[in-house]
Parts: C-alpha cells; sequence; structure tokens
C-alpha cells in the first residue's frame, strides 16, 4: 500500500516530467517570448483549493495567475504566471505596503529597500495580462491532453503481467474484452490480475479500458470525416449511449463538445 509520502513522491516526479516535456518547454518559450511573463508548472500543495483559473493579489499590487491543469476531472498540476503590478507605481500604491512593513516592526532601511524594490517590478497594461492567461486557459487544457497520455506510458517499475496486459489490451481495444481474458493472456490468475493491475495503475480493470478506449476516440475524432458513432464502435464500446457516458465522465465533456473545442484551438492557432 502506498504511503501519503510515497505518492506525493511520485506525484511531484509525474509534474517535473510533465514541466521537461517539449510541449510544456515550446509553450513556456512562446508564452514568455509573447508576453515577457515567467511561466512555471508546479504542484498544488497548500493551494488545492484553486479549482478554476485564480489571480491573487498582494499587498504590494503585485498579481499572481493560477491555471489548474487537469486529467479528466482531476487536477494534477498548476500553470502560474504573473509577478506584475497591473497599475503604475506611486507614493500612494505603496503606502499600504510601508504600513504594513511598519506594523511588522522593519526598520526604515528595510522600507526604503522596498520602496526601490517595489519600483522596480514590471507593470503590464490590464487588458495585455487578460490575454496572457485566456492563453493559459488554452494551453492548460492542451497539456492536460498530454499528462493523460503520460499517465498511460508504460512504466518501467511495473510488474511484466501489467506490462504486458497494457500492450494487449491497446492491441485489443476495438474488441469485446474481459478481466479473465486479459489475465489469461499474461499468464496470472485473475484474482492476482486483479490486485496487481490496481496497485500499480491505480485504475480498475475496467476504468483502464474505458479510458484507454476514449484516448484513442479522442485521437479519432480530430480526423473531421469520422462520424463520431462510427469511432464509438471502432474503439470497442457496444452502444453510443455507452461511449457518451464514458467519455462525459472521463473527459468532462461530451465526444461533440471535445471535437468542437479541438476544431475551435485549431482555427484559432492558425489564424
Amino acid at each position: 500500500m502506498q504511503t501519503h509520502a510515497s505518492q506525493n513522491n511520485g506525484r511531484q516526479r509525474f509534474i517535473e516530467t510533465l514541466a521537461e516535456s517539449d510541449l510544456f518547454q515550446q509553450y513556456q518559450r512562446a508564452f514568455h517570448t509573447l508576453t515577457s511573463l515567467p511561466l512555471t508548472l508546479r504542484a498544488q500543495g497548500d493551494l488545492e483549493h484553486i479549482e478554476s483559473m485564480t489571480t491573487e493579489k498582494s499587498i504590494s499590487g503585485v498579481v499572481e495567475t493560477f491555471v489548474p491543469v487537469r486529467v479528466g476531472k482531476n487536477p494534477v498540476a498548476l500553470l502560474q504566471t504573473g509577478g506584475v503590478r497591473l497599475e503604475p507605481a506611486n507614493a500612494q500604491t505603496f503606502a499600504p505596503l510601508a504600513h504594513a512593513l511598519l506594523e511588522d516592526d522593519r526598520n526604515a532601511d528595510e522600507v526604503r529597500s522596498a520602496r526601490v524594490h517595489f519600483h522596480q517590478i514590471p507593470v503590464m497594461e490590464p487588458a495585455r495580462y487578460e490575454a496572457a492567461t485566456s492563453l493559459l486557459s488554452s494551453f492548460a487544457l492542451q497539456l492536460g491532453e498530454c499528462a493523460h497520455r503520460m499517465l498511460f506510458a508504460h512504466a518501467t517499475h511495473e510488474p511484466d503481467a501489467v506490462r504486458n496486459a497494457k500492450i494487449y489490451i491497446h492491441a485489443h481495444l476495438a474488441e469485446p474484452m474481459t478481466l479473465e481474458a486479459v489475465a489469461k493472456a499474461v499468464n496470472v490468475s485473475p484474482f492476482h490480475f486483479c490486485k496487481i493491475f490496481k496497485r500499480s495503475t491505480g485504475l480498475t480493470f475496467t476504468d483502464f479500458v474505458n479510458r484507454a478506449r476514449v484516448e484513442k476516440a479522442k485521437r479519432m475524432l480530430m480526423r473531421p470525416a469520422a462520424r463520431i458513432t462510427e469511432v464509438a464502435y471502432d474503439v470497442g464500446f457496444q452502444s453510443l449511449s455507452h461511449f457518451n457516458r464514458s467519455f462525459r465522465r472521463i473527459a468532462n465533456e461530451s465526444p461533440t463538445e471535445y471535437r468542437g473545442r479541438m476544431k475551435d484551438g485549431h482555427e484559432l492557432a492558425h489564424a
């Protein structure tokens, strides 16, 4: 059984891997070039209360914005940017910070040093900052898709039976599939397979198969000529209603909504 510490370590390693991905690295550079703003990817930590894009303002007027990155409905990380003020610096805007420093028993030299730093903080037009954070909202969706794919990558620490089962599942998604059949294919008992699969992946066999099918369906839905009904059956769902329910539960939107959002994002990127 995983301890809380090992789960946190695993989550941190996952976020570090996501931050090192080509997708994030390229976007981070482009975002900074366009906006001059920093962009980092971090664990939620003490900001786990953040469920949607949130902008926080410090007593010195410095704003920071956090955008959750989700896999399905679950936030797995936060995009963070900011470190700017949205109004010019002057004596009046520095006054609340000076008062807070004096209340904290800071001396005159420390207040003067804070004033110098205060006037060095860059200022950005509110409309420009709002446009920058809107870009992050769109990118968070794309990064969530990347995170979802990474979760299905073959982990080196997995038992051979689990790794081979994943390969078998992905190769036979379009076919009816039972836990017993997959366990037999990897030469373990159904009881043992059920136990080690859940321990290794964090998902039940059925949930993993449904998620793998939805992931494949997402790729197929990118083809304009593909009909949703055909996609549903081609990835192994036995009814359109089951496909729609599973897709919405896993992706937090319907297949039609997903296709429309990806089409809009593609058109915006090439506008």
